[in-house]
């Protein structure tokens, strides 16, 4: 039996995205390094001792700390909760308790958790380029009808454009592994191609909703909104209210809508929790994290390095992050100047192109400050997106373009055009502009940078003037390179106005040059690190472990979730929605010397302190109420001190103040006003085992008497028994959110809350059993409603099945009086 055509093509195809993943993180798959900047656990203060090895190792890219500091022991959580049977939706191990953000219903985070090993971030890699690349070949051979090699080669390419490069291991680029397969879905339910195309697009857009940061699944939906606006205006112009384009419409709306159902188990609850973020709450406000640069941006969508990285040894020259700029479009200069244009030469794609030039105008609207659409974009609900990573729908617009570019060639309707002069003429002057700027460097990297490091003032990361020279051999590099790159699309265009007509031989090397420049563009950026610096266990960390339970808080060291990787509760945390609550407390208690970070308010808080020698510290009464008993330093001990543990360059102090998670309150004081209550506990005079501050009246005796002690718990459940000599409020210092139900000796009790941003219950005389569980309702509601869909779905695909039998069964009878 002969094999199918398309299966040898769909194996050339997969072969091909699987080389260039190898190329890039080959010893990550193979299990001979880690594909995690590990090395970053060596920056001062982070996590590793500071041992002579440690100083002298370099960490390649600062920026890429979450991967090491949030993400990973994100992934450590999850895989314990699921291990333990458990769904990971609250994490003890940060803010006092708070809703899991981690995208736990990604089928990629879901692969990753299926192992406990690093080696197991590679291999999801590699699963997410496939995804992304098929799915681009198979948008490239069925919506732009382009031959094989010129779709194969476009797929190639695609998992290693620049958004992709950028966010690799982050969860912000998931959600645009779907992108193709979206449009794909799109595309068939608009033109009716396929039956079963609608409840694709219902499940393609769950998945991107589920798979990672919610925001940038929005900002793939709103791309794809676009990209259905213009195929149903392409394909029912003027027709758009007559029935034969309400069904289309009809089947694209619901899709969607199923779509969106499908994915509320995880949409509900977190948008229900950002609700309380003090994020999201200057956003709502118009705070801009990431305002808009402007024309200065526009060079990075070719030259992504042309204003420098964050890598060692080179320095970013204006403050925005590379990864948030519009570098993040870059899909190739060859690709951008010299096959994408080519595409104009198919006449039969001249409306898709014309959608192709308007999505890249939108999705690089908001880097370079385009007035009209920078404030359509600042509307209230498109505010709450970063829309600086809009651009990956630009890389992927250029590559369809480049795709029917070498289609174009490769049929040779390649004719001369008197447009060719104008990227001509781009790629002339970015040759010379490059090779200009390889002599004469820009400022400040040519003076600037070593006479500050003269004058002993650091410029960035740059300290020393051996560190400044490496950075001007850096740029000098790369405008080279660049120039090199610049220069074959500049020859590619000399060649085409001499001979339009290309030989299949020639259009391969074009194929080998368009991805030369990804593979040199990405090669390198994700770091790949020693296994050996994979979390070695901290002996201090183990020991406050085995030691009594309490919180624990780093001063100016082991910035918040670090600890976890031991089982430690750190009242900080950073989760990139910051509950507003404990952070208006929290801050209440900041040293001056705290770093004010908007994004990351508390990941490396510094606390106010006063040492009490030999061998005690005392904090905020705020941080004697969350619990906070061991503070953790770095570096030499202080003479007059006497450490409660010690080892390597960790040492802590204990806080004899810090109260147990549950304790009783000798008397309740009702504070209906949150500026008060705020005001009340941020006193110095503050007792929280003399008083507690509740929003709702209370009936209980002024002097109340009892115990309380946790007995057992799991994330998602705590177990308090209670001996009361008197009524009185049972104060749990765990964060405050209305998924919690309290069940005192198993009938339901209302939750108070207390001081401000923690929980606490009513409980009567005597002995009791009092538990707390996480059973938010918006969980819950969303498991109905993903049923809904998944019921809606079943019997819509039940009806296009008993559709189409009928039909064949109506139209048997017919073929066999026929052949009588």
């Amino acid at each position: 039996m002969r094999t199918p055509r398309f299966i040898g093509k769909w194996m050339i195809v997969l072969a091909g995205i699987v080389a260039g993943q190898f190329i890039l993180y080959g010893p990550s798959l193979i299990g001979q390094k880690v594909l995690l900047p590990l090395d970053l656990l060596g920056l001062k203060n982070a996590y590793l001792p500071r041992t002579p090895e440690i100083v002298k190792m370099t960490p390649q890219n600062p920026i890429l700390v979450d991967l090491v500091f949030q993400w990973e022991p994100a992934r450590q959580f999850a895989i314990s909760e699921f291990h333990a049977g458990r769904l990971p939706m609250w994490t003890p191990y940060q803010y006092a308790g708070a809703p899991v953000v981690w995208p736990k219903f990604s089928p990629f985070m879901l692969l990753e958790c299926c192992a406990a090993s690093p080696i197991i971030l590679a291999w999801t890699q590699l699963l997410a380029a496939i995804i992304a690349g098929f799915g681009a070949y198979l948008f490239f051979r069925r919506m732009l009808a382009v031959g094989f090699w010129p779709a194969a080669i476009a797929s190639w390419c695609y998992p290693m454009t620049g958004f992709f490069i950028f966010w690799q291991g982050f969860p912000t680029c998931a959600p645009v592994y779907w992108f193709p397969w979206l449009l794909l879905a799109i595309d068939g339910s608009v033109r009716r191609a396929n039956s079963f195309a609608a409840i694709g697009l219902s499940l393609i857009t769950g998945l991107v909703l589920v798979s990672g940061a919610l925001d940038v699944g929005g900002q793939v939906l709103l791309a794809s909104g676009f990209f259905a606006a213009w195929r149903l205006l392409d394909v029912y112009r003027g027709q758009w209210f007559q029935q034969r384009a309400r069904r289309p419409i009809f089947a694209l709306a619901l899709g969607w809508f199923c779509g969106f159902l499908l994915a509320t188990p995880y949409l509900l609850p977190l948008l229900e929790y950002a609700h309380t973020g003090a994020r999201m709450e200057r956003r709502g406000a118009g705070a801009e994290e990431r305002p808009p640069v402007g024309l200065s941006a526009l060079p990075q969508i070719v030259l992504p390095d042309m204003y420098g990285t964050s890598h060692t040894g080179s320095a970013r020259i204006p403050d925005e992050i590379q990864n948030e700029s519009s570098a993040a479009a870059y899909a190739g200069i060859i690709a951008t100047l010299f096959v994408a244009p080519l595409a104009w030469c198919s006449s039969r794609h001249r409306s898709i192109n014309v959608f192709w030039c308007l999505l890249i105008f939108f999705a690089s609207g908001w880097c370079l400050n385009v007035p009209g659409l920078v404030a359509l974009l600042r509307l209230p609900g498109l505010n709450m997106m970063s829309h600086n990573r809009d651009v990956f729908a630009a890389s992927f617009a250029i590559l369809g373009m480049t795709a029917t570019g070498l289609d174009a060639l490769w049929n040779g309707i390649v004719g001369r055009r008197r447009w060719f002069w104008i990227p001509t003429t781009v790629l002339a002057g970015l040759l010379v502009w490059c090779i200009y700027r390889s002599i004469f460097l820009p400022e400040p990297v040519a003076t600037q940078i070593t006479q500050s490091v003269a004058r002993a003032e650091p410029w960035r990361s740059v300290q020393t003037l051996d560190g400044a020279r490496q950075v001007q051999s850096w740029f000098t590099r790369s405008y080279a390179t660049a120039a090199i790159w610049c220069a074959l699309g500049f020859f590619g265009w000399l060649i085409l106005w001499w001979r339009q007509k290309w030989p299949a031989w020639a259009i391969s090397i074009l194929g080998c040059f368009l991805l030369a420049d990804l593979i040199w563009f990405a090669h390198g950026r994700s770091p790949q690190c020693d296994p050996a610096l994979y979390y070695p266990r901290i002996p201090v960390l183990e020991e406050i472990a085995k030691s009594d339970p309490g919180r624990i808080i780093g001063f100016s060291c082991l910035p918040a979730t670090l600890a976890q990787t031991h089982g430690l509760r750190d009242v900080r945390g950073y989760d990139a929605i910051d509950p507003a609550r404990l952070m208006d407390i929290m801050m209440k208690t900041s040293d001056p010397r705290s770093p004010d970070v908007s994004y990351a308010m508390t990941q490396w808080f510094v606390p106010q302190i006063s040492f009490l020698p030999p061998d005690g510290v005392r904090l905020s009464p705020i941080l004697d109420m969350m619990g906070v008993r061991y503070v953790i330093f770095r570096g030499p001990v202080l003479s007059q001190m006497r450490p409660a543990f010690q080892s390597d360059d960790y040492w802590v102090m204990l806080n004899r103040a810090a109260l147990p998670r549950a304790f009783i309150s000798s008397h309740a004081e009702t504070v209906t006003n949150d500026q008060e209550e705020l005001e009340k506990i941020s006193s110095p005079q503050f007792d929280p085992r003399a008083v507690a501050y509740v929003e709702s009246p209370v009936n209980l005796p002024d002097s109340c008497r009892g115990s309380a002690e946790i007995i057992s718990e799991i994330p998602t459940r705590v177990t308090l028994s209670v001996q009361m000599q008197t009524p009185g409020l049972v104060v749990l210092a765990d964060l405050w959110d209305k998924g919690w139900n309290a069940y005192l000796n198993g009938q339901r009790a209302p939750i108070l809350r207390v001081n401000y941003a923690v929980r606490g219950v009513i409980v009567p005389p005597g002995d009791a059993t009092l538990e707390f569980r996480y059973e938010p309702s918006s969980f819950t509601l969303g498991l109905y409603l993903s049923g809904l869909a998944a019921v809606i779905l079943a019997g819509w695909a039940g009806i296009i099945f008993w559709t189409r039998r009928t039909a064949i069964k109506s139209s048997f009878p017919l073929e066999v009086s026929q052949n009588s």
